[in-house]
């Protein structure tokens, strides 16, 4: 489960594939409805573990986003599935590179693979996938 400024998601792998994805802007507004996305998501796809996200302490993130992360990650924590809290390093320039390369594990992600954006234009919503997918690789890299 990913988070970012305007909005929550997730992604759920199985056998190497994602099998479903979500995405939602009602709750990143508060911490009670990203609590009430985590624990539907949760109890709906039952997922094997968790996965979200630890926030360096220098993080750009801003404050409402990082406290909806805070409370994602304490929902995730209180189910019964097994969660994993992982740092998530970016190893390409931009989250764009990052999004393709994911495609490149995910071919079925390459249908929501947005385009570079002009520096006057919002950032994609369907980058909050690829944010999420970054953070279950991350969290594979961490278990083996």
């Amino acid at each position: 489960m990913a988070v970012a400024s305007g909005r929550v998601g997730h992604v759920l792998i199985e056998r190497g594939q994602v099998i479903d994805k979500g995405m939602s802007s009602t709750a990143s507004q508060d911490i009670a409805e990203v609590r009430r996305f985590a624990a539907r998501r949760i109890e709906l796809l039952r997922p094997d573990i968790i996965v979200t996200e630890r926030l360096p302490n220098d993080s750009k993130k801003g404050l409402k986003t990082r406290m909806v992360i805070t409370a994602m990650t304490a929902e995730a924590e209180a189910s019964e599935p097994p969660s994993l809290v992982v740092e998530r390093v970016r190893r390409t320039h931009n989250r764009f590179e990052e999004a393709a390369q994911l495609c490149r594990v995910y071919p079925e992600m390459q249908i929501l693979l947005p385009r570079k954006r002009k520096p006057w234009e919002s950032e994609p919503k369907a980058l909050i996938y690829f944010e999420a997918l970054a953070l279950i690789e991350a969290g594979f890299a961490q278990l083996t």
